[in-house]
C-alpha cells in the first residue's frame, strides 16, 4: 500500500538529479532570513580563509569550492561537514588553536546551503507537515535556547576571568580566545540546525542517509589515519610499544581522548549500516571500514573505549532488534517498510540465540588458549576452522537424528585416527604440521563444494564431520609444533570446546544460528560475512591482549590510575570559589589557567607568550615548576621538511635571566611520541649578571620585571642527521622542537634559523613577525594539568550547576525519546543512542568537550536526537 500523501514527482530531475537549477528572489520571511544567514556565513568564512596561516588565497579557493558544493547538495550538507572532519586538523602546520579548518567547513556549508535555500537554486518539493523529519517541540526549543545562553554566558565569564576580551589569531590556552574555542561547538551546530531542519523537511530520507554517510565516511577517514600512524611509527602488529594512537587529532598534543571520543561517536553508525545494507559491494566497503575502526579502537589502548563499546553496542543491537520486530509485525504491506531495501529479516529464535552465544563463547575461549600456545600461526588455523564451521551446508540436518548421531560418532573416531597419524608425521618431518593443516582445510572446502542442497545423504554428513574434526586436530598440532609440550594441553582444551559446541548443534538443529530462509543460499552471505568479521575482531583483541605487554600493564594499573583521577577531580573542584562560580561556572576555557595559578605546584606547567619590544617581536618560553623529564617538558615545535642527511646548523638570538638548558631536537614525530631524534642541549647564560625574579619568571611576566639579560646570538650544531621522513608508503612527519630542561626557567627567543647540510632554510616565521603562525606546542607525557578529565565536571567547571543540569537534561531527554518515545523508530535512533552512551562512558574519564571537533559531532547527534522522528514510508527497519 502506498504511503498516504505520496504522489509521483513531476519535478524536472535536472543536472545530476539536483532538480531544476534556477535563481529566484526570496519570497518568504524565512527565505529572507536564510539569505541573511548565508551572507553572514560568507563574510565570516571568507575572512577566516583569507587569514589562513598556510595560504590565504588557496584556503579561500578551497572554501569557495565547498560553498558551491553545499549550494548544489544542500540536502546533504552533513556529508560535506562531517566526512572530512577527522582529516582537516592542520594546527601542527598552521599554529591555529582558536580557529581551525572545521570553522571553514561549517561556514562554507552554511553559506552555500542557506543561499541555495533562499534563492531556490534547485527546486525541491516541500513535504506536508506530517512528513517533516525533524520537528522540535516548544519545550525542546526552550531547552536548546537555554543551552545556548548558558554557553554564551560561560564565554562572557571566561573573557572576564582572562582579564577582558582581546582578539588574537594565535591565542593559547591561557588567553581570552580559548573561551571561544572551548564553547564554539554548540553554536556551530545551532547555526546549521535551521538548514538541516529545512533539508529534513524537503527530503527526510535523503537527509537521514546523508547524515549516516557523513558519519561513516568520517569514521573511515579517522580509522585510515590511525592505520597510517601505526604503519609508519610502530608497525601494525606491535602491541608492546608505549604508543597510543592519536591519528590526526592535534587536540591530543597535551593528552586527552579526542580520538577515543570520535571513535565511539561514529562507530555505531558504521555497524548499523553494515547490519542493514543489502548491497554486496556496500557491505564489503562497510566491512572494511568496520574492521579498520576496530583496529583503531584497539590501538588507542584506552580502557574507556574498551568499556564504552559493549555498553553502547549492546543497547544498539537491542533497539535495532526491537525496530525489526515492530517492522516485521506490521506486515509487508505496511507503509513503515522500505521495499527498496528488501524484506526485513526474521527475528532469530531463542534457541538459535543460545547457540550463537555458545559458539561465540567457545571461539573466544579457544582464541585465548590457542594464541597463548600457538601464537599467530595457531590463531590463523583457528580462524579457518571457524570459517569452515560457519559455511556448513543446511543439508547436514536433513538426515534423521540417529543418522546424524552415528555420523558424528564415527567421524570423531576417524578424525582421531587421522589426527594421531598427523601428529606422528609432524614430529618426524619439519613443517609437516602446517602442510597437514592446509590439506585438511582443502578437504573441507572440497566437501563444501560437493554439497547437494535438499538431499539427505548420511555418508556426506560422515565425511564432513570427519574432515572438520581432522581440521580441528591439525589446529592443535600446529600449536603443539609451534610451542612444544607447554601449549599442547591448552590447545587441546580449545579444540574440545569447539568440538562440543559443533556436536551439540548437529544433534539439535534449533541451536544452529544460521537457520531459516534468510541464512540459506545467496541470502545467507550477509550473516556469514558478519560472523567472519566478528571472528577477526575477537582475534584482534586476543592478539592485542596476548601479544603485547603495554595493554596488560594499562589494565593492571587501573586502580592506581583511578585513585589519581579522584585526587585530580577533588583538586579541580577546589578551584571553584563561592556560590556564584558553583552555580554559573568559572567560564569557558579557563581550567588550564586556573589550575596553573591556583592549583598545586605540579600543575604549573610550561607556557609561552608572544611579546613585543619597540623594535621586534619575540617568543617568551617558560619551563614548568614540576619535576621535568624528557616527556614532561613543554615544547614549542614546527613541522619541517626532512633535512638533507648531515649536520644541521641552528642560529639563535636569545636572552635569559639565569642559566637555562635549552633542548633543541629534530625528530620523526606525529604528535607526542618522538622517534629518531637528533638534538643538542646547550646551557644558555645571561649576557649580564642580574638576579632573576624570585621563584622564576613565567611567560606572562614582562621582561623588565623578570631581570632578563641582553640579547645575544649563538650558533649550535645538530647531527649528523640521518635520512628522515620514513618510507614513501608510510611517511613520517619531521618536527623541530625546543623546550627548557631547567625548572622555572625562562628564555626569550627573538629569531631562530635552521639550515641543513645543503644550506636550505628549514624554519618558517623564525622571527615571529607573523605571530605564532606555523608554530605549535605540546606536552608529550605530562597531561593531567591540561584537562579536568571528566565531561560532567568539565561542564560544571565552565557553566556551573545550571549548565550541567541543562546539558544532562538534554542528554537524558534525547536518550529517552530515541529509545521509547516518538523517535524510537527513526532508522538512525539505535546508532544515536549508542553514540551518546559511548560518549558518556569515555567522558567519565576525560573531558572531550574541550575538543571542538568531537564536541561538534556530539552536539550534532544530541540536538538532532531531540527532534528526529520516524515517518511513514521512511523505512523503519533500514536506511543504508
Amino acid at each position: 500500500m502506498a504511503a498516504v500523501g505520496a504522489a509521483p514527482s513531476t519535478v524536472n530531475p535536472g543536472l545530476l538529479g539536483l532538480g531544476e537549477l534556477q535563481l529566484r528572489l526570496p519570497a518568504t520571511k524565512i527565505q529572507w532570513l536564510a539569505l541573511a544567514a548565508g551572507v553572514g556565513f560568507g563574510l565570516v568564512g571568507a575572512e577566516l580563509a583569507w587569514h589562513h596561516p598556510l595560504s590565504g588565497p588557496l584556503a579561500l579557493t578551497a572554501w569557495g569550492a565547498i560553498v558551491l558544493l553545499a549550494a548544489l547538495f544542500w540536502i546533504k550538507t552533513p556529508v560535506l561537514v562531517l566526512a572530512p572532519l577527522p582529516l582537516v586538523g592542520l594546527a601542527p602546520w598552521t599554529g591555529w588553536i582558536s580557529f581551525e579548518e572545521m570553522d571553514l567547513l561549517v561556514t562554507a556549508c552554511g553559506c552555500g546551503g542557506y543561499l541555495a535555500y533562499a534563492l531556490q537554486l534547485n527546486s525541491r518539493d516541500r513535504a506536508p507537515a506530517w512528513r517533516h523529519g525533524l520537528v522540535y517541540s516548544p519545550v525542546v526549543i526552550v531547552l536548546m535556547m537555554a543551552l545556548a545562553l548558558s554557553a554564551a554566558w560561560s564565554i562572557r565569564r571566561g573573557f572576564a576571568d582572562a582579564g577582558g576580551f582581546a582578539f588574537g589569531w594565535f591565542h593559547g590556552y591561557h588567553e581570552a580566545m580559548n573561551s571561544v574555542r572551548n564553547a564554539k561547538a554548540i553554536f556551530l551546530v545551532l547555526a546549521l540546525l535551521p538548514l538541516w531542519t529545512a533539508a529534513a523537511t524537503a527530503r527526510p530520507r535523503g537527509f537521514s542517509r546523508g547524515l549516516l554517510l557523513g558519519l561513516v565516511l568520517a569514521l573511515a577517514g579517522g580509522s585510515a589515519a590511525a592505520l597510517w600512524e601505526r604503519l609508519a611509527y610502530t608497525g601494525l602488529l606491535d602491541f608492546s610499544t608505549d604508543y597510543r594512537t592519536t591519528a590526526l587529532f592535534w587536540e591530543m598534543h597535551v593528552g586527552g581522548a579526542a580520538l577515543d571520543g570520535f571513535l565511539v561517536l561514529t562507530l555505531p553508525f558504521a555497524l548499523l549500516a553494515l547490519l542493514r545494507t543489502r548491497s554486496p559491494w556496500r557491505f564489503a566497503i562497510g566491512l572494511v571500514i568496520a574492521l579498520l575502526a576496530a583496529y583503531a579502537c584497539l590501538t588507542t589502548f584506552s580502557r574507556g573505549v574498551y568499556l564504552a563499546l559493549p555498553l553502547a553496542l549492546i543497547p544498539m543491537v537491542m533497539l535495532a532488534d526491537a525496530q525489526r520486530r515492530r517492522a516485521a509485525a506490521s506486515g509487508p504491506e505496511s507503509s513503515q517498510i522500505d521495499s527498496t531495501l528488501g524484506a526485513v529479516d526474521e527475528p532469530l529464535p531463542r534457541l538459535a540465540k543460545v547457540g550463537a552465544l555458545a559458539m561465540a563463547g567457545a571461539f573466544a575461549l579457544a582464541a585465548a588458549l590457542i594464541f597463548g600456545s600457538g601464537g599467530y600461526r595457531g590463531l590463523l588455523a583457528l580462524f579457518f576452522v571457524m570459517v569452515i564451521l560457519l559455511t556448513m551446508p543446511a543439508s547436514l540436518w536433513l538426515p534423521t537424528l540417529s543418522q546424524r548421531l552415528t555420523a558424528l560418532i564415527m567421524g570423531g573416531v576417524l578424525a582421531l585416527l587421522l589426527g594421531g597419524a598427523s601428529w606422528a608425521l609432524s614430529m618426524a618431518v619439519p613443517k609437516a604440521a602446517y602442510v597437514l593443516n592446509v590439506v585438511a582445510l582443502l578437504c573441507c572446502a572440497a566437501l563444501r563444494w560437493r554439497d547437494q542442497p535438499g538431499q539427505a545423504r548420511p555418508l556426506y554428513v560422515l565425511l564432513v564431520a570427519t574432515a572438520w574434526f581432522w581440521l580441528l586436530a591439525t589446529m592443535v598440532i600446529v600449536a603443539d609444533y609451534w610451542s612444544g609440550t607447554a601449549g599442547r594441553w591448552t590447545a587441546l582444551a580449545a579444540g574440545l570446546a569447539l568440538a562440543g559446541v559443533w556436536a551439540a548443534m548437529l544433534v539439535e538443529p534449533r541451536l544452529w544460528p544460521l537457520q531459516g530462509k534468510d541464512s540459506r543460499g545467496a541470502a545467507g552471505w550477509r550473516k556469514r560475512a558478519l560472523l567472519v568479521a566478528g571472528l577477526l575482531m575477537v582475534m584482534s583483541i586476543v592478539a592485542a591482549l596476548g601479544g603485547g605487554g603495554y595493554l596488560r600493564d594499562r589494565v593492571a594499573t587501573w586502580k592506581e590510575d583511578g585513585q589519581t583521577r579522584l585526587t585530580h577531580w577533588r583538586e579541580s573542584l577546589h578551584l571553584l570559589h563561592g556560590g556564584r562560580q558553583w552555580l554559573l561556572g568559572k567560564g569557558a576555557g579557563r581550567f588550564v589557567s586556573s589550575n596553573f595559578y591556583e592549583g598545586p605546584v605540579s600543575s604549573q606547567v610550561g607556557d609561552y607568550r608572544l611579546r613585543h619590544d619597540p623594535t621586534e617581536s619575540y617568543l617568551a618560553l617558560a619551563a614548568g615548576k614540576h619535576l621535568l623529564g624528557n616527556g614532561e617538558q613543554f615544547r614549542v615545535s614546527q613541522r619541517i621538511s626532512a633535512p638533507a642527511p648531515g649536520p644541521v646548523t641552528i642560529t639563535l638570538v636569545h636572552r635569559t635571566a639565569s642559566d637555562a638548558n635549552l633542548v633543541m631536537q629534530v625528530c620523526e614525530k606525529n604528535l607526542i611520541y618522538p622517534d629518531n631524534c637528533n638534538g643538542t642541549e646547550p646551557t644558555l647564560k645571561p649576557l649580564r649578571t642580574e638576579l632573576p625574579a624570585k621563584g622564576g619568571a613565567d611567560a606572562a611576566t614582562p621582561a623588565a620585571l623578570a631581570g632578563m639579560g641582553e640579547w645575544q646570538t649563538s650558533q649550535f650544531k645538530l647531527g649528523p642527521v640521518p635520512a628522515l621522513g620514513g618510507d614513501w608508503w608510510a611517511p613520517r612527519f619531521v618536527t623541530f622542537s625546543m623546550s627548557l630542561n631547567t625548572r622555572a626557567a625562562r628564555v626569550d627567543i627573538a629569531r631562530i634559523a635552521m639550515q641543513d647540510a645543503q644550506g636550505r632554510q628549514l624554519l618558517v616565521n623564525g622571527d615571529f613577525n607573523r605571530e605564532m603562525a606555523r608554530w605549535f606546542f605540546s606536552s608529550d607525557r605530562y597531561h593531567l594539568p591540561w584537562h579536568i578529565k571528566n565531561v560532567a565536571l568539565h561542564a560544571l567547571f565552565e557553566q556551573g550547576l545550571v549548565g550541567l543540569a541543562l546539558l544532562g537534561g538534554a542528554y537524558m531527554l534525547a536518550l529517552v525519546r530515541l529509545s521509547f518515545g516518538r523517535g524510537r523508530d527513526h532508522p538512525l535512533a539505535p546508532a544515536i543512542v549508542a553514540a551518546l552512551i559511548g560518549f558518556a562512558a569515555v567522558g567519565a574519564f576525560d573531558s572531550l568537550l574541550d575538543v571542538p571537533r568531537v564536541g561538534f559531532v556530539f552536539f550534532t547527534l544530541l540536538l538532532l536526537g531531540l527532534g528526529l522522528r520516524a515517518l511513514p514510508g521512511e523505512g523503519v527497519a533500514r536506511v543504508a
